[in-house]
């Protein structure tokens, strides 16, 4: 088992990843499984101020722009960000829509309080051990009435994977469910392996940092395999229909009563 870290991705991982995410990352199960249940969840977001908290390289960033959003990205990889910064700068709308660095666990300071409509977190939770720091940063950040949308990797799904993620080669121990735990999950292949720290951790460790935080429980969705991702991504689709799904996406709300 390799020592636990709270930071095991933030900023290394992604920085070795950036060149290549487009290739490492599967596009379908981002575009046409995760996306569109996040989606289904997204308040309306013309004119609404977004952080998109965790933004990679900027793609869903640039998806708040068109919907009439105006977003801030941050992201704790250097490289990152600067994928971002050219995605926007390409597109003359590098002044626009900052991206900042940042680490989601250092607790955002540099932005103000009560500044965002909604808080956007796709897939990157699952690579931190500690959410109570990052819920009370995006809580902070949150204007009374805004949302935080977060998708992140499916508790049951990540039990019932763990014996999987051991024979392929992987550093983890038999899953303990009330446990969060470390999982190294290789990304790469057997010339060039690329391992990728995750944690897996029970549902109840999904949903307490964010209420511990003052947040409301608003919608919980799972997403469905739709006839686009069964026909591009066919072997993921068969397994996400007969076992858990991969991804559970969450709405939460700040009360309007709180500051």
């Amino acid at each position: 088992m390799p020592p636990e870290d709270d930071h095991p991705i933030s900023r290394s991982t992604y920085d070795e990843l950036a060149p290549g995410y487009e290739d490492i990352t599967d596009a379908a199960i981002r575009e046409h499984y995760e996306w569109p249940t996040v989606e289904q969840l997204l308040p309306p977001l013309e004119d609404r101020r977004v952080l998109d908290a965790a933004c990679g390289d900027g793609f869903y960033t640039e998806r708040l722009a068109e919907a009439g959003a105006d977003p801030v990205g941050v992201d704790a990889s250097p490289a990152m960000v600067r994928r971002a910064r050219e995605r926007f700068d390409g597109a003359g709308s590098a002044d626009e829509i900052p991206i900042h660095e940042a680490d989601l666990t250092d607790g955002l300071a540099f932005l103000d309080d009560a500044a965002f409509d909604l808080v956007l977190c796709q897939l990157a939770l699952e690579h931190v051990r500690d959410w109570g720091a990052v819920f009370a940063a995006f809580a902070r950040v949150l204007r009374p009435g805004g949302h935080v949308v977060v998708s992140t990797s499916h508790p049951v799904r990540d039990y019932v994977d763990a014996e999987f993620f051991v024979r392929d080669h992987v550093l983890a121990e038999s899953a303990t469910y009330g446990d969060i735990e470390r999982v190294d999950r290789d990304w790469g292949d057997e010339d060039d392996p690329f391992v990728v720290p995750f944690y897996r951790r029970p549902l109840q460790a999904v949903f307490e940092p964010a209420t511990d935080a003052g947040l409301l429980v608003e919608r919980v969705r799972e997403p469905e395999v739709t006839d686009v991702f069964a026909e591009l991504a066919p072997d993921h689709a068969a397994a996400f229909r007969e076992g858990p799904p991969n991804f559970l996406c969450l709405r939460f709300l700040k009360p309007a009563n709180v500051t």
